[in-house]
């Protein structure tokens, strides 16, 4: 900010005598400095705000060394649930013929057969490269729900359950399976 002092106007006034003009002051208000400072400011929170973070689904896969000291799992403490190319799901429990089943009903039947034998139940999600990455989030929902449900009774426990790339011999049991339940040429249940 800087003080600008205007020069006296010059003249006299016609019978004025001694009177001297008065002197004004002008202020001149310099903003430059107002200016780079919030462009600065707004640069600043431009580089470091984040708008909208990325919604990811974390899935945590198992190192190779894994496959060494892997577990045996009983059958009929296996459940497979499958997603085909048209997204329909269904679901095995050892090695029995797949069934199909209803995205709806899922958390209600994951219950009852965890409710059997909780400390050994382990799912397996097979999902077609074809079918909708929405199908696999929301089996993963459902399972994450389920495992709230039996935490409220059983605080330690865990929901085991994990992702298998789908064989081609799963692809063969589930076109049997579409075929049996007549859901051939695209249709979904959802």
């Amino acid at each position: 900010m800087g003080v600008m002092v205007e020069a006296p106007r010059g003249g006299k006034k016609k019978g004025g005598g001694l009177k001297r003009p008065k002197r004004r002051t002008g202020i001149v208000n310099d903003l430059t400095p107002m200016v780079d400072i919030a462009f600065l400011l707004l640069i600043f929170y431009m580089v470091t705000t984040v708008f909208n973070q990325p919604q990811a689904l974390e899935v945590n896969l198992p190192p190779l060394e894994a496959e060494e000291n892997a577990i045996p799992v009983g059958e009929s403490h296996l459940i497979t649930l499958r997603v085909d190319a048209n997204n329909n799901l269904f679901y095995n429990i050892g090695k029995d013929d797949p069934q199909l089943m209803k995205y709806e009903v899922l958390g209600d039947s994951l219950m009852e057969w965890i409710a059997k034998d909780v400390d050994k139940m382990v799912t397996v999600i097979k999902i077609d490269k074809s079918a909708r990455y929405s199908k696999m989030v929301d089996i993963i929902d459902e399972i994450k729900l389920v495992e709230a449900r039996v935490k409220q009774q059983i605080p330690d426990f865990s929901y085991r359950f994990s992702l298998v790339d789908m064989s081609q011999y799963d692809v063969m049991q589930l076109d049997e399976a579409a075929k049996k339940y007549g859901l051939g040429g695209g249709e979904e249940s959802e």
